[in-house]
């Protein structure tokens, strides 16, 4: 059975046999990763805080918010703003809102 892959052309197209498309399907993750990513990082720290703050509390789960969820704590941590308070190498904490220290290197609950 053929599944057709559509996401980007530039990744994939056409028709693609299971393998193919499970590869497509993940290229375009990424695709969709390096995007987020790619608009998060034109932010500056205290809009990093302010899009973090905006998400404290919502309980709602999806890929793209994975993928949003894991480009800003990467963005957080190539600005060199320390975020032990939030995220512990594995899992994101959304369960307070944040503020940063004086020099703004690192989020601190608020």
């Amino acid at each position: 059975m053929q599944k057709t892959c559509t996401v980007n052309p530039y990744l994939c197209s056409g028709n693609q046999k299971d393998v193919g498309f499970l590869i497509c399907f993940i290229m375009a993750r990424v695709f969709k990763y390096q995007s987020i990513k790619n608009a998060i990082a034109k932010m500056g720290v205290e809009e990093l805080v302010s899009e973090f703050n905006a998400l404290v509390g919502k309980r709602y789960w999806c890929a793209a918010r994975a993928a949003h969820d894991a480009a800003l704590i990467d963005t957080f941590i190539k600005k060199g703003v320390d975020v032990s308070a939030i995220y512990d190498g594995k899992t994101i904490s959304f369960a307070r809102k944040v503020v940063l220290n004086p020099d703004k290197t690192k989020v601190l609950f608020g």
